[in-house]
């Protein structure tokens, strides 16, 4: 399901967009430390994210976005989601939490996983690929770049 170009763009992008539901209101949460776990799972740092954890823990239907914001594409990834922490057995907690940790350095202590198993994965595509159906992504990073003002080092 999590193929090598939906890994790539999780390796590339700094943030993720963590979609839950509060008394049946959508709530979406930034969270800076994810990456994936197999081919099915992509997991999240509860590193301050007590609403988040509270409503997977009420619904855990949930939708994890990610985009590279200089080629201006991505993936939704849809599923269930569960938390895990040390005071449960299994799930390979141990593992998935040093994983987020070592991403989290020595900034951030994670307090539990949000771990997503993934079911439905959709696209994320900018309106300019449609409008301008020549361009590559490589001309919509460097389009990017000279929007955003960055530089390439």
């Amino acid at each position: 399901m999590l193929d090598g170009t939906i890994k790539d763009y999780i390796d590339r992008c700094v943030l993720c967009w963590l979609a839950t539901q509060n008394e049946g209101q959508p709530s979406v949460s930034p969270k800076q430390i994810f990456t994936y776990y197999g081919d099915h799972n992509i997991i999240i740092a509860n590193i301050a994210s007590q609403h988040s954890v509270e409503n997977i823990k009420t619904c855990n239907n949930v939708c994890v976005s990610f985009i590279d914001i200089f080629a201006q594409k991505g993936f939704q990834t849809y599923g269930k989601a569960k938390i895990l922490s040390n005071t449960q057995a299994g799930d390979n907690f141990e593992e998935k939490h040093a994983i987020l940790q070592n991403l989290a350095g020595q900034n951030f202590k994670v307090l539990s996983v949000i771990d997503l198993i993934v079911e439905k994965i959709k696209p994320i595509l900018a309106p300019s690929y449609r409008i301008n159906p020549d361009m590559d992504e490589s001309q919509m990073i460097e389009n990017g770049l000279k929007i955003y003002g960055v530089k390439k080092v």
